[in-house]
């Protein structure tokens, strides 16, 4: 089992900073990730929100990837339906490019009602124009010579795509829960990366393909800490706001959330907070949490991608964790993973 960082770069709202240090910090994380060991970095992406998460993964991956000689560096996930594809496809080709190889395509459809709004886009639209994005930037990668597409989203005239990735082909990977999408993710060959394991490898069976030879990724919140009440006093707040960020949004048809939707720390740290689940405390806390992912207990699992800055946390306690992960943590997975 492999290990990577998982990003969602911003501000928490009630203790915001400078974004300047914000991405610095992040960027840091990201060098202490690779001396770690760790084979990716990941950068999600939304918009116009009030923690300011960014709205540009592959600017950030191109960044992180000029400051690194092997982390390799990816979205998760890029929101397809609010892009232009060739503008896309030219921006993951040139990260290629300039990464020397080390680039991976992490796509998704969106969630974020307000999203749909200012980019003008019909949520009932987000699924096709996600699959007509991804099909044609594949081609687009593939194509030696001049190619149109006429389809239901996009209309691309006669074009000869000229700036071609390292890669052949680029890595997709699909971050998604529906099942639906995950079946046809599954037929299109690329990885996954969810919460955990949702079954994609019978997918991906049932698609005519080996399960082994694809890659899955399992989000993991962390923090490693002297003790479990002191890491959840420091990681507690980002946390709840993180999950909220989800739990509390509209849904796509734009009605709010209910307010009992909402989910505080404790009722993350006891459990009672759905799905939602975070490893906080000493190395030995940490560990049993997640030890049931390291064994496939929810499913095979090649790679644990790991967030340990949550809204709001500085260096000196991300950069801990970080280190207590890695000395005490990461080995006692990989013999967990190792040991079936």
């Amino acid at each position: 089992m492999e290990f990577s960082l998982l990003n969602a770069v911003r501000n928490h709202p009630q203790s915001a900073y400078d974004l300047t240090d914000v991405y610095a910090d992040y960027i840091s994380d990201a060098l202490l990730a690779e001396e770690m060991g760790f084979v990716r970095s990941w950068y999600g992406e939304h918009h116009f929100r009030e923690c300011q998460w960014t709205g540009s993964p592959i600017l950030l991956c191109t960044a992180v990837a000029a400051k690194t000689s092997q982390l390799r560096v990816g979205t998760a996930v890029a929101l397809l339906p609010f892009h232009d594809p060739i503008r896309v496809a030219e921006d993951v080709a040139i990260c290629d490019v300039m990464s020397g190889g080390r680039f991976d395509l992490g796509i998704g459809p969106g969630s974020q009602y307000e999203e749909f709004v200012s980019f003008g886009v019909d949520p009932k639209e987000m699924v096709g124009r996600t699959w007509e994005s991804i099909d044609w930037i594949l081609r687009a990668f593939r194509e030696k010579g001049e190619f149109s597409h006429k389809g239901r989203y996009y209309d691309i005239p006669d074009m000869t795509f000229t700036t071609k990735p390292v890669q052949d082909p680029v890595p997709v990977w699909y971050g998604g829960m529906g099942p639906k999408n995950q079946a046809r993710a599954a037929e299109h060959g690329f990885g996954f990366i969810g919460p955990f394991n949702p079954g994609y490898d019978a997918m991906l069976t049932a698609a005519g393909r080996k399960p082994s030879d694809y890659p899955v990724a399992s989000m993991q919140m962390i923090h490693v800490a002297d003790s479990a009440d002191k890491g959840w006093e420091i990681a507690g707040p980002g946390l709840e706001y993180f999950v909220n960020f989800y739990e509390t949004r509209k849904n796509l048809q734009g009605e709010p959330a209910p307010e009992s939707a909402r989910v505080t720390a404790d009722m993350i740290r006891s459990g009672n907070a759905g799905f939602w689940s975070a490893a906080v405390g000493t190395p030995d806390d940490v560990i049993n949490a997640l030890a049931p992912f390291a064994r496939g207990d929810l499913g095979r699992i090649t790679e644990l991608a790991c967030a340990f800055r949550h809204a709001g946390m500085r260096n000196d306690v991300v950069h801990k964790s970080m280190r207590l992960f890695h000395e005490h943590v990461q080995p006692a997975l990989q013999e967990i993973a190792a040991q079936g």
